[in-house]
């Protein structure tokens, strides 16, 4: 099956508003981030962003440039996250995506990059500083190989623009992002919100997932309104960062945070 038709299934036949964590590959370790992972996926995440380690992640808050620079530090590799999401697309039973900056990707090589993704099973990918134009050709080659490229739309964009963004990728949803800056801090969700999450699946026929800022049960609740996942990432690597620094295994918190969300 193919990562786009895995994730179909997932938004399809899993019930109420999904959910997507995120974990900074090789941070606090590579073991642990693997466990991570799979702690993540037996708490109930529907899906998980593998994030590979990169020494500019422009979109990204404290916490999780903190978790890209002590990975890097550890010799984290992008191979070896690229493997790791791969042992994990095969047993977690949840898709696995990966996430990255262009610049690991393009130095990677773009042909080798998708093609492993196709040969781990590893169901998309997401890139949010990829131009729009797909100028290398990436999301072409993620739509031919039937590996899900995930356009990023914002509230600032118009109508026009949201549609002709999400109709370049074959991903059978798009990521929101709910505020301008990078990750991290809480976002106050309005109606304004809600409207621009509406507007998304009507103009591209998308499952519309929401990010930036979520970090609470409630939070959640209020997306499922207009939303079909809700993306969680600086509140976890926060907990992974305090339960490291208490010499705890952050798998244990990081399940119960899940579970308590969900």
């Amino acid at each position: 099956m193919s990562g786009i038709n895995r994730i179909r299934n997932t938004f399809e036949n899993r019930e109420g508003i999904k959910l997507m964590t995120h974990v900074v590959g090789g941070y606090p370790s590579l073991a642990a981030s693997e466990q991570l992972v799979a702690a993540m996926a037996a708490a109930g995440a529907d899906m998980v962003e593998i994030q590979i380690p990169f020494s500019d992640p422009t979109a990204d808050g404290p916490s999780i440039m903190t978790a890209n620079t002590k990975a890097r530090l550890a010799g984290t590799t992008t191979d070896s996250v690229i493997d790791m999401a791969g042992r994990l697309a095969a047993s977690s039973g949840i898709p696995i995506l990966l996430m990255s900056y262009i610049n690991p990707v393009y130095r990677y090589g773009i042909d080798r990059f998708v093609a492993r993704t196709v040969e781990l099973g590893i169901s998309g990918v997401i890139i949010p500083d990829y131009p729009a134009d797909d100028e290398l050709g990436l999301i072409k080659k993620c739509n031919d190989s039937g590996t899900a490229f995930v356009p990023l739309v914002t509230g600032g964009s118009s109508q026009e623009r949201i549609g002709r963004v999400c109709a370049a990728s074959d991903s059978p949803f798009l990521y929101a992002v709910l505020r301008a800056g990078v990750t991290g801090r809480k976002t106050e969700l309005t109606g304004e919100h809600l409207s621009f999450l509406e507007m998304a699946h009507r103009v591209t026929g998308k499952y519309v997932a929401a990010g930036f800022g979520i970090r609470e049960k409630v939070q959640v609740e209020t997306l499922s309104k207009a939303a079909h996942c809700a993306i969680i990432g600086s509140a976890v690597t926060e907990i992974i960062e305090k339960e490291s620094a208490a010499g705890r295994n952050p798998a244990d918190a990081v399940a119960a945070f899940i579970k308590g969300i969900r």
